[in-house]
């Protein structure tokens, strides 16, 4: 909307500029053929100070937008997120179910099809319960292309981070030394009633990860939700991508909402890296 006392001055100008003299009736005045070259520099300056004047604020309901569109997302993360739990005994999903029958590890996002690099969900034990959808795993204030994607995959899998530090420690596959090696099927994944705090707790976060090689600071999608400390990879991934620095989370009571910093430090300035605690405890582990 433009402001009531911009609209008035605007009109005042165009006016003056049209009569010629203010005051001067009009069928007084000669007929203009068109614009002087001065009245058409007053009338551009106007229109370009009421830009400058809307802008900040048609900038500030858009970036609104993708903030209200990314905790919808994970609103609806949170409903599959219980009807799973309801047919698991509220059982958290593996993050890396081992591969499926191309050889291809599978994420809790899905796996990647060799053949055109494409993401299929249907590998996945989670997605399933959001009917495939990753749209529901895209953030819009990080798109496809604002970042190198961590996998070789030709779309996008998933700028939000699964808490698999705490809720899956033990389905966590990989070789990687300080981390388990179990089979996820065993059980041993974490059960939503364990949690003590489940409303502070992180279940899916903002993410991302950075690089810097040859000093070049690169930043990748993280799938995994990094803790404070006691990770054998320890970097920051919760990404304060909103405005205000704010970053966005689904907890493990279904529900979602904006956190800013709690005392902990952003640790990578330029790429808005850091933790929102000092510790662990509540949102990162219990």
């Amino acid at each position: 909307m433009i402001p009531p006392h911009g609209a008035r001055l605007f009109l005042s100008v165009f006016s003056l500029c049209l009569c010629g003299k203010k005051n001067v009736p009009l069928e007084k005045t000669e007929r203009s053929h068109g614009f002087t070259l001065i009245e058409l520099l007053v009338v551009i300056s106007i229109i370009a100070l009421l830009v400058s004047i809307l802008m900040p604020s048609l900038q500030g309901a858009k970036e609104q937008a993708k903030a209200i569109q990314c905790l919808a997302n994970l609103r609806n993360l949170g409903t599959g997120m219980a009807v799973y739990h309801g047919e698991n005994n509220g059982i958290f999903w593996p993050y890396n179910q081992g591969g499926d029958s191309n050889g291809q590890p599978i994420y809790f996002w899905g796996s990647i099809k060799p053949a055109d690099k494409r993401v299929d969900t249907s590998t996945s034990a989670f997605m399933a319960y959001i009917g495939g959808n990753l749209n529901f795993l895209a953030c819009p204030n990080q798109p496809w292309g604002s970042y190198v994607p961590q996998a070789s995959a030709k779309e996008p899998t998933t700028n939000y981070g699964y808490n698999a530090y705490y809720l899956n420690p033990d389905g966590y596959r990989t070789s990687t030394p300080g981390r388990l090696y179990r089979d996820p099927t065993t059980g041993m994944q974490k059960s939503n009633p364990a949690i003590p705090d489940p409303a502070r707790l992180f279940v899916f976060n903002d993410s991302a990860m950075y690089w810097k090689p040859a000093g070049v600071s690169i930043l990748q999608n993280s799938t995994y939700l990094e803790p404070v400390s006691g990770n054998a990879v320890q970097q920051p991934t919760t990404h304060f991508r909103h405005r205000g620095d704010r970053t966005h989370a689904l907890c493990a009571d279904g529900h979602a909402e904006r956190f800013g910093l709690e005392g902990g430090p952003i640790l990578v300035p330029e790429q808005k890296l850091g933790f929102v605690g000092t510790e662990n405890n509540p949102h990162y582990a219990q």
